[in-house]
């Protein structure tokens, strides 16, 4: 279970036309799922990984985040 909600965690990417609330959402709640079964997930765990599932338009902002 541990494992498959991290994975879960790592594979979430924003599906065309889906909205940047809806997708940051997919990431809290699995950030909660991980919560409910003892794993604490640093913040570093969550914001790059939402980073790197945003599409191409986006990677502009992406590199600026990441100076």
């Amino acid at each position: 279970m541990k494992l498959a909600l991290k994975e879960k965690l790592r594979k979430i990417k924003m599906e065309k036309g889906e909205t940047i609330p809806k997708y940051l959402n997919e990431f809290i709640q699995c950030h909660e799922e991980l919560g409910t079964v003892g794993i604490m997930v640093v913040e570093d765990d969550t914001v790059i990984p939402s980073l790197l599932g945003l599409p191409k338009s986006w990677h502009s902002y992406q590199d600026s985040i990441n100076g």
